[in-house]
Parts: C-alpha cells; structure tokens; sequence
C-alpha cells in the first residue's frame, strides 16, 4: 500500500455563540437552519449548557461579526436553543493557512489540535 497524503485548503471561520441556554438540541436541525440562512456549510463542532461553536465554511469572519444579529436570530430558530438579550458572538475567527512546508514532523501520539500547534 502506498504512503501517500492529501493537503486539503479549507476556507473556514471558527464562530462561538455565548450566552445561550441549549438544552435538547438536534445539531442537524441548527445546521440545516444556518446553511439556509448563509447558502454556505456550516457544521456544529461544540455544544455547551451557554455556548455554541461551529464551523462556517466560505465565510469571513467579517461578514459573520457584521450580520451577527440575523445569525443569532436564525440559530434561536433551531429547537433546544434559547436566546437571550445578551447573546452574542463570542468570537468568528478565520482559520489561518499553514505552508505544508513549515509544518514540524513531530513523532508519538497527539490530538489533531496539539498536532497542529
């Protein structure tokens, strides 16, 4: 079997929502709403009791932090979410590219996210 890699470019912003009671949430049905609203994938990738973060894929943060307010509305749509008046975006981070050629090879075993620190 050949060892071969695959280098993947994904244009992603990182979006945590704070100040949300979640309880009972179906994360499809969140994402279902989002792509809706943002005609782009969206995936939830951590649920909290106070917070949601997910990945936005095609967006800039910019655009994400300028329609903050439709965004939230549109995740108080999905069941198992409610919103209050202090709910905001905690933070929209755009992922940052790494040159394939600077990665430092590291032995032994880590998660993905010490990996890649």
């Amino acid at each position: 079997m050949n060892d071969s890699q695959v280098i993947v470019q994904a244009d992603k912003t990182v979006i945590k929502i704070h100040n949300v009671r979640v309880k009972g949430l179906n994360t499809q049905s969140l994402e279902n709403i989002l792509i809706e609203k943002l005609e782009s994938m969206v995936r939830v990738i951590g649920v909290t009791g106070s917070s949601i973060e997910m990945d936005v894929y095609g967006l800039d943060e910019e655009a994400i932090l300028k329609d903050s307010e439709g965004f939230i509305k549109a995740v108080s749509l999905a069941e198992g979410i409610t919103a209050s008046e202090v709910t905001a975006i905690a933070y929209a981070k755009k992922i940052c590219q790494v040159d394939f050629d600077h990665i430092p090879s590291k032995e032994g075993h880590a998660c993905m996210k010490e990996r890649w620190l």
